[in-house]
């Protein structure tokens, strides 16, 4: 063979080792290359009443009655969850939230959950009115004013703004809006039933709030606990509320159990 005919089998040779070398790099790159990229971590704020800040499902860290044991903060334990702030407090209207913790949402942020409502409608006021003395006129009054409240609709219409106010300061966040279990076993007596219809309104009201805000364009999505307490209402023999009238701090709360069942439904919501 000519040194020209060796001379260009080493080229030949030199190209074909490079192009194996080449295709096993690329091949040993590919699984990693072609790997999906991890899911972005959600940058969450919690917003909402009692029932969102905890109250009675745990020990009391602030002035707002938040506990541990609130459904945000154990949102906070799962991964790729992190709550930046928790902003719900005890007592508060779906007013209080517009004035007092609609500025903790930014562009930032990409996950709001909202519980809120029942202090507007007064169910817990309701009940202390009428507990002692069904049969009285300041308890007729009191749930002739509740009825009265949600006939007007009033409600869902200031939940309604909320939302699209959380949607324009968060633009890029999936806003959850959990409502309130159904609290009372049915037939325990007739305030308990009242009780339970008017929260059952309620719930429809927030659910009508939710659906009009997404129609609107709004990331909104709706998680309904009406009968997510069903067997372990107050009656039952092991209630997710607090079942004892004369212990305000718990009574129609979430225990640390109940508060599970909200992060359980909301996680089911995100998917």
């Amino acid at each position: 063979m000519s040194a020209h005919s060796n001379r260009r089998s080493r080229i030949v040779g030199s190209i074909a080792g490079a192009t194996v070398a080449l295709v096993a790099v690329f091949l040993g790159a590919a699984p990693a290359a072609l790997a999906a990229p991890p899911e972005p971590v959600n940058k969450y704020v919690s917003l909402g009443d009692s029932y969102a800040a905890g109250q009675g499902a745990g020990l009391p860290l602030d002035e707002c009655l938040r506990s541990d044991a609130a459904y945000p903060v154990l949102l906070d334990a799962v991964p790729r969850t992190n709550l930046l702030r928790q902003a719900a407090c005890s007592g508060a209207t779906i007013s209080d939230v517009a004035s007092t913790q609609l500025s903790q949402v930014n562009r930032g942020t990409t996950l709001v959950t909202l519980t809120v409502g029942g202090n507007d409608l007064g169910v817990g006021e309701i009940f202390e009115i009428c507990a002692p003395a069904p049969e009285s006129f300041a308890c007729a009054t009191a749930v002739a004013e509740a009825q009265q409240l949600l006939a007007s609709g009033v409600i869902g219409q200031e939940l309604g703004g909320l939302l699209l106010a959380i949607a324009e300061r968060a633009p890029n966040a999936r806003i959850v809006v959990a409502d309130y279990p159904i609290p009372f076993v049915s037939g325990l007596s007739p305030l308990t039933d009242t009780v339970n219809a008017a929260t059952g309104a309620l719930d429809a009201q927030i659910g009508t709030a939710a659906a009009a805000a997404a129609a609107a364009g709004a990331n909104v999505e709706y998680t309904s606990m009406a009968f997510a307490y069903f067997g372990h209402q107050v009656g039952d023999a092991d209630p997710w509320l607090g079942a004892d009238q004369f212990e305000p701090l718990t009574f129609l709360h979430p225990t640390a159990v109940g508060q599970a069942v909200y992060r359980d439904a909301i996680l089911a919501t995100l998917g």
